[in-house]
């Protein structure tokens, strides 16, 4: 008998759409922005209304809203794997968090586009619609506490991951807000001060979204439940907690604060990556050991490269928090490679190797589909991109280092890098957006109708 998806299996479809939809326009408004290094594309944007200032809030806000999207479809996934499908309850806030985040989304969209910014990092929109998106928020905490708070303290450790980035996310984006207050922001260094201190929060709480999002997804495709208990898993998690405090600290070296709290956040940063970088290395050994079968092997993929991000990231994080090279490479491109690096080769190859995973599970009877998932482009597609990727980190690291020297010894960069670099930049940009499309080209027909689609192809005879 074929089965249709169950209403939570089409809450988590629609939650996946909506994050493609967020790393789509991040793509977009970055390819304009990139466009904006050539005079003439510059002017030709400029003549139709399109400004750089209003890209980058663009830029940032859909890219932080595709990775915390990601990692709340990841929860949603858990939720009714775990406790069965939704209560009506359950359906009601979800209807209530999705419009209000719609509603958002657009407003920004709309809003930034005019010109209408709050002038923020990471919160560049009108207050207004932080509004509503505490409320969706509010309406997603809900619904996980009131799964999760029955045995608690016996859960597993992405579940306390989860449960501190969602309320951490509520505290630190409330905390970007101080601004507001007259006693904030009439003074910059302490409005800049707690502007810092809050965006690197709000990355730290995505950043245990993601981190619950790998190890859920090692368990469910190793089959193995035991290291979501164990001692590093837990070590991972306290210590990440910690560097949700202090990891804004070494970002803010030209700001006066203490010399303790500097090595503080130095110390606690590199703990926090170097556990990480060996849970990965652990979850990719239960990954093999685990023989995951053929409908899971892109989710598997995705998962292995984002360890080696994992320790590539470490390495370039090491250098550029050391206060002399940090001096020398901060606002270089040096840190736009470190933030390419960790938010594609990391948070966004684990939130692929999510979609990968769902669809395999959800499509495990219907050949037509597996064969778009396993598809031979796909692997292609993937190898290509993370070459891409290696590329344009290289670059960037390289570009930003002679430019950081030359400034140091107050001259300017070479002409043939200031030529060349945006070239690059555009280029492999394009090449990274091309190997996605091709990928998502494969598996956005199965996103878009998953219930129609596997009722017309489960059970069928491979012909």
């Amino acid at each position: 008998m074929k089965k249709p998806l169950e209403v939570g299996e089409k809450m988590v479809f629609v939650l996946i759409l909506c994050a493609l939809t967020c790393i789509g326009l991040t793509l977009l408004c970055g390819a304009l922005s990139a466009l904006f290094y050539f005079k003439s594309s510059a002017a030709a944007l400029q003549a139709v209304g399109i400004e750089f200032q209003n890209l980058r809030p663009l830029h940032t806000t859909f890219a932080s809203a595709w990775i915390f999207l990601g990692g709340v479809t990841c929860v949603y996934k858990f939720m009714f794997d775990t406790f069965g499908p939704p209560t009506k309850a359950d359906r009601i806030r979800f209807q209530w968090q999705m419009v209000s985040w719609g509603i958002a989304g657009l407003g920004i969209l709309i809003t930034v586009s005019l010109g209408i910014k709050s002038g923020r990092e990471y919160i560049g929109f009108a207050p207004v619609f932080s509004i509503l998106i505490v409320a969706g928020w509010v309406a997603f905490a809900w619904t996980f506490f009131s799964k999760v708070a029955g045995q608690f303290w016996r859960r597993p450790v992405y579940v306390y991951m989860w449960a501190t980035g969602i309320l951490y996310f509520l505290y630190t984006f409330i905390e970007g807000h101080a601004y507001l207050i007259p006693a904030v922001g009439r003074y910059p260094i302490v409005d800049l001060q707690i502007q810092w201190k809050s965006c690197g929060s709000l990355v730290a709480s995505f950043n245990l979204l993601v981190y619950g999002t790998l190890l859920y997804l090692a368990e469910l495709i190793s089959n193995d439940r035991s290291y979501a208990h164990s001692t590093k898993a837990f070590a991972l998690m306290g210590i990440g907690i910690l560097n949700s405090f202090t990891n804004f600290a070494h970002h803010t070296y030209h700001l006066p604060q203490s010399d303790v709290v500097q090595w503080i956040a130095f110390v606690v940063s590199m703990l926090e990556i170097m556990i990480l970088a060996s849970v990965f290395t652990d979850v990719k050994r239960s990954l093999e050991k685990g023989r995951p079968t053929d409908q899971f092997i892109p989710a598997v993929r995705f998962l292995t490269l984002a360890k080696y991000w994992t320790l590539a990231m470490l390495a370039l994080a090491i250098a550029i928090s050391i206060p002399p090279l940090n001096t020398l490479i901060h606002g270089t491109h040096v840190v736009m490679a470190h933030a390419m690096g960790a938010e594609i080769g990391i948070d966004s190859f684990v939130l692929f190797g999510l979609i990968a995973y769902v669809i395999g599970e959800t499509f495990t009877r219907c050949w037509r589909t597996q064969a778009r998932l396993t598809h031979e482009r796909v692997e292609k597609a993937i190898s290509n991109m993370n070459l891409a990727l290696i590329g344009l980190v290289a670059w960037l690291v390289m570009s930003g280092t002679i430019t950081g020297l030359h400034r140091a010894s107050s001259s300017q960069p070479p002409r043939w890098l200031t030529v060349i670099t945006p070239v690059i930049i555009v280029g492999v940009g394009g090449l990274l957006t091309f190997f996605l499309v091709q990928i998502l080209g494969l598996w956005m027909p199965v996103l878009i109708r998953p219930s129609r689609r596997r009722i017309m192809e489960q059970d069928e005879i491979p012909g």
